[in-house]
């Protein structure tokens, strides 16, 4: 006796038609759009670098502005960020040693495009937190 031809078909085409739906959801989905930042500042940025020299490695490095947040790695020693162009910039500071360092310095150098550089030495044993303002006269 042989099998009903229309049953022998539509046997192995009901996965298929289950998977069908899924995979069609998938497939029409509206392309990827990125997320746009809002611009926050009120003013032009400057774009500056800014320079780390520790006289011992240090374990975690990060330098604040505003809500603007930059972390150093041991290794690294420059960075560029940019920050709202102001007569004065408020940076705090949080920096930590591994256990065994002495007391050490780190010195920071804020050197902004077109005005002069300003820099600060920062003592600490184990870890520090400053919160240091550079100037500039108009």
């Amino acid at each position: 006796m042989t099998k009903f031809p229309l049953g022998a078909t539509l046997i192995p085409l009901i996965p298929l038609a289950a998977l069908g739906w899924p995979l069609a959801r998938v497939i029409n989905q509206k392309a990827y759009q990125p997320v746009e930042a809002e611009d926050k500042a009120s003013g032009p940025l400057t774009t500056a670098f800014l320079q780390i020299n520790s006289a011992h490695p240090f374990a975690e490095l990060t330098v604040t502005i505003e809500e603007a947040s930059w972390t150093f790695a041991p290794d690294e020693d420059e960075k560029e960020i940019h920050y709202e162009r102001d007569s004065k910039v408020t940076l705090l500071v949080s920096v930590t040693w591994p256990e065994d360092t002495p007391k050490t310095a780190l010195r920071l150098e804020l050197i902004p495009e077109g005005i002069e550089a300003r820099f600060h030495t920062l003592w600490g044993l184990g870890k520090a937190t400053e919160e240091l303002t550079f100037t500039w006269e108009e």
